[in-house]
Formats: structure tokens, C-alpha cells, sequence
């Protein structure tokens, strides 16, 4: 664990997942005292979703002091395959792909346990230009120099400081799972397991990936498979399928176990008729699949006084790039650097509002541009030929999820 010596100052950082950890992590290495403070009671574990690692998530990493040692399986090929299953593209690109455990464990690793703090839920805040004071439940207030908003897409800190920033629902939903490697076909193991694969219906998407195992085993045999499957859904069918099993209504989504019986087997359904065969199996092997509503928003500023908003609270992007994690490692990387660089922190705030906004807008445009693969609001000229361009499999190997795309913007 890495600090440097302290200066005084405090920050109070809410969200204990990515974003409120690399931003701890940042700060206390220039000198800051942080405390983190999540909602939920229990450690943030055995989430399982696959994330694509990008150079700037490394970078992130190990300048954190987190690390990436034994970060995840290194893929070497990208395959495009069609509805029988026959490989029709392939290209050459090396990328780790990791998962959410992985990376929560190595940064939870970076807090000394007395500054993070379970089963604190934010409630309000109040700030008078020099200092912030943070109301939690039961009672809770705590005072500081700064406060950060890591809470992600629904932040309750946003929703306080900038409420007229509310996600958008992009019009497509994905289904999702990580299936054991030891439960999946001999033909699944052989024809799509060690790649990134893609297969591209007409308005759909199926991206999959290996990704460790549970305590991240990467022992071949005890690793998983991130499985994904984009689908349009307008908003009226979302909140249908946003009804769970027990007839209740739910705002965004559905927790797993909730998700009703018929629309998984309605789901399976399609997939027999729609996927080919190795995905099939895939998608048969795990046992819970769950569904996840595709949202994203653009906030003008990400500060607002003494509250900075840090990684999916700042911005969110649709996951086409899967460069979620990579902005919230430079996002605290760079909040930290400008408080480091200025003595003043109003100055050091405007400084990354004005460094780090432009990037997040930059980061949502260009996921909104891969997202007119799947056809839908496809509202000026642009998009129109972007769609046409993605409809071939050989430009989503070349777009999607793929490091440096940011450079086109520089």
C-alpha cells in the first residue's frame, strides 16, 4: 500500500466498487486522508461479469499499486462466426480479459479495512464552499475537504448535485451469463471458448470471452465464459420484461433470482431457433441468465462545488468499448494529479472538470456511434452510414471493445 505523507486533508469517496477504490487509492498516495464508504452491508464479491482490459486500465493498475499479477486470460484472436457455427473472419489482436472480481479484489487490497466502510448508505449534502458534510442512514454525518461521487450509473450523489442528469435508455437490453468451463460441450470448448468471439445477426450481437473462475482460478478446466447477447427492446417492452417474478414493477431492472420464468424460457426459445449451435450450448449452461438494460448520459460538468464525480457517475457510456473500469482508474488518476498540482482545490476541480468532462463526452459519443449496429434511432446521416459500415462482421472485429480508440480523438 502505497500513501504519501498527509497534508490534512480529507475526502469522503462513496461507491466501494471500482471508482470509489481507484479514487482512494489515488488520493491517499498524495497525501489525503479517504474514507470509502458503500451501501452494501457485505463485501462487493462474486459479481462475475468479464471486462476487456485496455492500456489505460493497466497503466491505472499499476500506478494505483494494485497491480496486475495473474490479471486475467490473454486472448491472441478475434473470430466472426456464422449460424452454422463456421468461422467466416478472424484477426490478431492480443487483449487480457479479466472480470469484476478480479479487479475488485486487487484494488480492495490497496484500503487499509479501517477507511472502507459496509453498509453506509449516502442520503443527502451539504456544502458551504470550504467543506462538504455527508449525511448517511441511521444517522451518520461526516465531514470533509471533498466529496466524491463513485456511486455509479444511478449515483445518489449525482442525483443531489446535477438531478436534471437522468440515464437514457439506448433502446436495446443485453442477456447475460458466465457458464463454467467444465460445463460446457466438447464443441463449444473447441470453437469458440479460446477466442473473442462474435456472432452478428441482423439488429443482435453475441460477444463472448473466457474469463478466470471463481477466486480467479485460471486453471484450464476451472475458468468461465462471458457470454453476452444484445436485443431491442423499446421502452414499453423494457418495462414489461421489468416486471418480476412476483408481479412487482420494477424502475430499471430485475434482480436475477426475480427474473420471470416464461421470459427466460421465451429467451431460450429464440436462442434455439436464432443461435448457432456452440452458443447454444453456452447459453444452456448457465443456470441463472440475467438481463441488463443498456443506458448512458452525458453530465455538462462533473463538478459541483466541492463534490467531483468520478468514473460511471460522471459519464456512462454504453459497454461496446468495455472501457467502463479503464475510465474510472483515469478518472481518479486524474483528479488526483490535479489536486497534486494545485494547492488551491477549487482550482484543482476546475482544472479536471475541465480535462476529464470533454473525455467522458468524447468516450459516450463514440460508444453511441458502435451502438448503431443494432439499427435502432438511427436519427441523421452519420449514423445511418455507421450502421451500414457495422454491418459487417469484419468492422466489429475492428471497432468493438478494441484499445486505443481514444486516440482518434487527440
Amino acid at each position: 500500500m502505497t500513501t504519501g505523507k498527509s497534508n490534512g486533508r480529507r475526502a469522503v469517496v462513496i461507491g466501494g466498487s471500482m471508482s470509489g477504490l481507484f479514487t482512494a487509492a489515488f488520493l491517499r498516495q498524495i497525501g489525503w486522508q479517504v474514507d470509502v464508504f458503500e451501501r452494501s452491508s457485505v463485501e462487493l464479491v462474486g459479481r462475475g461479469a468479464g471486462i476487456t482490459t485496455h492500456p489505460e486500465l493497466l497503466q491505472a493498475l499499476e500506478a494505483s499499486g494494485a497491480g496486475t499479477q495473474d490479471l486475467g486470460i490473454t486472448v491472441e484472436r478475434r473470430i466472426a462466426i456464422d449460424r452454422k457455427g463456421r468461422v467466416i473472419g478472424e484477426k490478431h489482436l492480443p487483449q487480457i480479459l479479466t472480470s469484476w472480481d478480479r479487479l475488485q479484489r486487487l484494488l480492495r487490497e490497496t484500503i487499509d479495512p479501517a477507511h472502507y466502510h459496509l453498509g453506509c448508505n449516502f442520503e443527502r449534502l451539504e456544502q458551504d464552499g470550504s467543506g462538504v458534510r455527508v449525511h448517511f442512514s441511521k444517522g451518520r454525518v461526516e465531514e470533509a475537504d471533498l466529496l466524491i461521487g463513485g456511486d455509479g450509473l444511478r449515483s445518489g450523489v449525482r442525483a443531489q448535485i446535477a438531478p436534471d442528469v437522468q440515464p437514457i435508455y439506448a433502446g436495446y437490453y443485453i442477456w447475460r451469463g458466465a457458464p463454467n468451463e467444465s460445463d460446457l460441450s466438447p464443441l463449444a470448448l473447441k470453437t469458440v471458448f479460446p477466442y473473442f468471439s462474435f456472432y452478428l445477426p441482423e439488429r443482435q450481437e453475441i460477444i463472448c470471452y473466457p474469463i478466470s473462475g471463481f477466486n480467479n482460478d485460471l486453471r484450464p478446466g476451472h475458468r468461465r465464459f462471458n457470454f453476452i447477447w444484445y436485443r431491442v427492446a423499446d421502452a414499453a417492452l423494457l418495462k414489461e420484461m421489468c416486471i418480476d417474478e412476483n408481479g412487482q414493477q420494477h424502475e430499471h431492472s430485475v434482480p436475477p433470482p426475480l427474473i420471470r420464468k416464461n421470459l427466460i424460457a421465451q429467451m431460450r426459445a429464440d436462442a434455439e431457433a436464432e443461435l448457432p449451435p456452440a452458443l447454444l450450448d453456452c447459453l444452456n449452461a448457465i443456470d441463472q441468465p440475467f438481463f441488463t438494460p443498456i443506458y448512458d448520459f452525458i453530465a455538462p460538468s462533473i463538478v459541483h462545488g466541492r463534490v467531483a464525480l468520478v468514473g460511471d457517475a460522471a459519464s456512462n457510456a454504453r459497454p461496446h468499448m468495455g472501457f467502463g473500469v479503464s475510465k474510472a482508474g483515469t478518472d481518479a488518476q486524474a483528479l488526483a494529479a490535479a489536486l497534486r498540482d494545485h494547492d488551491d482545490i477549487d482550482k484543482a476541480l476546475s482544472e479536471y472538470n475541465r480535462i476529464r468532462q470533454p473525455i467522458g463526452e468524447k468516450i459516450v459519443l463514440h460508444a453511441r456511434k458502435l451502438g448503431t449496429h443494432m439499427g435502432v434511432n438511427l436519427q441523421t446521416k452519420e449514423d445511418r452510414d455507421m450502421h451500414l459500415l457495422l454491418q459487417d462482421y469484419r468492422a466489429m472485429m475492428d471497432w468493438i471493445a478494441v484499445p486505443d480508440f481514444l486516440k482518434a480523438y487527440e
